[in-house]
């Protein structure tokens, strides 16, 4: 009985949160290559965990399997996948911890006011520039091709991320 229950979990209506599952898991190694100051095995978690980002998304739109659990379990695999590694580079001095406070700020308004919608609201467009913005920082900052400079492309990425943080706040705070 337990197998029928185990094989109808792993059916393609389930795929779009196995996946988001998956990037919530990779968190735990991710925060344990981050402590033994492991940058390279986080540039590929962060690589995997990109991957599984858009084939949850491409799947659940494709086969329009959009679930309440993935609506609110997405976008927090997201969050953690890209705070975290921030927190690290702010305990490094890489970005200022001002900064992420006001990314992680920005967060929990965006989250609290889109909670208390009863459409959920999906994201602005700016919103998801911004994500992929910090996402694409994160991807530069940890890479292990150090030939090109890639830290401070990955800076340059961030402050963008951050100003579309901003920008994204108050396109929020304007919806009526």
């Amino acid at each position: 009985m337990k197998n029928k229950s185990l094989i109808k979990f792993f059916t393609i209506k389930y795929i779009p949160n196995i996946l988001t599952l998956i990037r919530i898991v990779l968190i735990f190694p991710i925060v344990y290559c981050l402590e033994v100051d492991n940058s390279k095995i986080v540039w590929y978690l962060l690589i995997f965990a990109g991957v599984t980002d858009y084939l949850d998304g491409f799947f659940a739109r494709k086969l329009n399997l959009v679930s309440k659990f993935g609506s609110v379990l997405d976008p927090l695999a997201d969050k953690l996948i890209i705070i975290i590694p921030l927190i690290w580079l702010c305990k490094l001095n890489i970005i200022p911890f001002w900064s992420l406070s006001l990314i992680t700020l920005r967060e929990f308004i965006v989250t609290a006011f889109r909670s208390s919608r009863n459409d959920g609201m999906p994201a602005l467009k700016f919103a998801k520039y911004k994500t992929l913005f910090l996402f694409i920082s994160l991807i530069f900052i940890f890479s292990p091709f150090k030939e090109v400079n890639t830290v401070y492309t990955g800076l340059v990425l961030y402050w963008f991320g951050f100003a579309l943080n901003i920008i994204s706040l108050t396109g929020y705070l304007n919806i009526k």
